[in-house]
């Protein structure tokens, strides 16, 4: 499983994948990790593992109380040396390992209770123990790893009652019992699991359309204080330009000014492409590019008017000031 905290969209089905290092129950919303073994690796192994392996270890230790007297020790030591592998699948290279391995670790932990309820008798209570590795296996395993704990638990419960000489009848009640248990925590978790996904799912893609929402209100705003300041003023500029290189005339100077006419152009069209929708949707009273396309073909006369409708509200631009003293003289 990808480490991360967040849900990322992997296709148009919907498919997501589940960033969470932190968090130790990563299944509980993906179903299949993020490669074989991750169960038994970083981040988040301590806070998965050890509340199952504490479990397994007072269970081992109880059976050693002085009032609990063994029944075979060597079961005892093939429960601890099993117990111990399951341990070390921590170590193992998961990476080059099969897919199907991961199951194996359970499977070990169950054969390890097993031997466990053998050495100690029939009326030592730790057969409750085989919980242990069941719910470790709905938790953070596949259905079908769980179907096989799920086996697993009940030859477990045939096996030991028939080795302690338990009447078959009994025999029959707790493999149904164990069998009905063992199917109902393993469903239950597993349609939990789904649900949670499902939720988690849902709510990221909310979120992802929130903040989609939220970007798109942010560049509309860029773009409405760019149309109603930086982009009508250099338009505004450029047609003062404009008028101003009209009355001198012909020469080396109208070239420059028209040169920087043209570049305030280019400055105009680059704003509105930086912006989505800008270009192409200008907002009411915001300058068109036509304008200044127009503007360009006209005379000094036309460009000035151009110049005073597109600074309204800014006030006129230069070249209309500029004007005012000619007719104050006349």
């Amino acid at each position: 499983m990808p480490s991360g905290g967040v849900f990322e969209r992997s296709g148009p089905t919907g498919g997501v994948a589940v960033k969470s290092p932190a968090d130790p129950w990563q299944a509980l919303v993906d179903t299949d990790g993020s490669g074989v073994g991750w169960q038994f690796r970083q981040p988040g192994l301590a806070l998965r593992a050890v509340p199952f392996g504490l479990v397994s270890v007072v269970a081992a230790i109880s059976v050693l109380m002085p009032e609990a007297a063994l029944e075979s020790w060597p079961a005892y030591a093939v429960s601890v040396a099993l117990l111990f592998l399951c341990g070390g699948a921590v170590l193992l290279p998961w990476s080059a390992l099969p897919a199907w391995t991961p199951v194996l670790v359970p499977l070990l932990h169950t054969a390890s209770v097993m031997e466990l309820i053998l050495a100690s008798g029939a009326v030592s209570g730790v057969g409750l123990v085989l919980l242990v590795p069941l719910i470790w296996s709905v938790l953070f395993h596949r259905r079908w790893e769980s179907a096989c704990v799920v086996v697993a638990v009940v030859a477990v419960q045939a096996v030991t009652s028939a080795a302690q000489a338990t009447p078959g009848t009994v025999i029959g009640r707790r493999v149904v019992l164990w069998s009905a248990l063992s199917l109902l925590i393993a469903v239950a978790a597993h349609g939990l699991r789904d649900r949670v996904r499902a939720s988690l799912v849902a709510n990221a893609t909310l979120q992802a359309e929130v903040r989609d929402l939220s970007l798109a209100r942010e560049r509309d705003r860029i773009a409405a204080g760019l149309r109603e300041s930086v982009i009508r003023k250099i338009f505004e500029a450029g047609l003062d330009l404009h008028s101003t290189a009209a009355m001198i005339g012909e020469g080396p100077a109208h070239r420059r000014l028209m040169h920087g006419v043209a570049e305030l152009d280019g400055v105009i069209h680059a704003l509105r492409e930086s912006v989505f929708g800008l270009g192409e949707e200008p907002g009411p009273g915001g300058p068109m590019p036509a304008d200044a396309d127009a503007n360009a073909d006209t005379g000094p006369d036309t460009a000035t008017g151009a110049g005073s409708d597109c600074g309204a509200g800014s006030g006129p631009g230069p070249h209309a000031a500029a004007q005012e003293p000619d007719r104050d003289q006349r």
